[in-house]
């Protein structure tokens, strides 16, 4: 499997979620060392979170927030939309996916303890790191979930 097709999944995923705070899902660079790729979601308000290839070491397991946590703390939020689409419809293509924190990534008071990206392993055994990051938007982004009673749509898959 390679980086696109890992990207491309996820961008199926992100679309047939149908989330509310969702405005558009698109993926981006060639999938290769020079341009790494990844896939983007820009919410209502024209905030950016990207899930994006990386070669990041020292990466630790670590569990994934119940609840998704609120735009401002948009890394997170991406991530956790993303393992929990990925639990929901386990897809063939991949068998692992974790969340993980990555050495100096995160918010300053939480390095070490906060998602800061996803672990995959694809069924033909090639791995990859997706690291979260999240751009906000130009009118600011909530501390609370404009939509926490949006759940993953029953039967998701890809």
């Amino acid at each position: 499997m390679q980086l696109t097709e890992v990207l491309d999944l996820l961008k199926r995923l992100l679309v047939a979620a149908q989330h509310p705070d969702v405005a558009d899902v698109y993926t981006y660079g060639a999938g290769t060392k020079e341009s790494p790729g990844g896939v983007a979601v820009k919410d209502v308000r024209g905030g950016k979170m990207f899930l994006a290839g990386s070669d990041w070491k020292g990466e630790q397991p670590i569990d994934v927030p119940e609840i998704l946590p609120a735009p401002k703390q948009g890394a997170q939020r991406i991530l956790t939309l993303a393992i929990q689409l990925l639990d929901a419809a386990r897809p063939a293509q991949l068998q692992a996916w974790r969340a993980v924190t990555l050495p100096d990534l995160g918010p300053t008071d939480a390095r070490g303890v906060t998602p800061a990206g996803i672990s995959l392993v694809a069924a033909d055994g090639s791995r990859f790191l997706l690291r979260a990051m999240h751009g906000g938007s130009q009118t600011g982004d909530p501390d609370v979930d404009p939509n926490p009673e949006w759940r993953v749509p029953a039967g998701i898959s890809v």
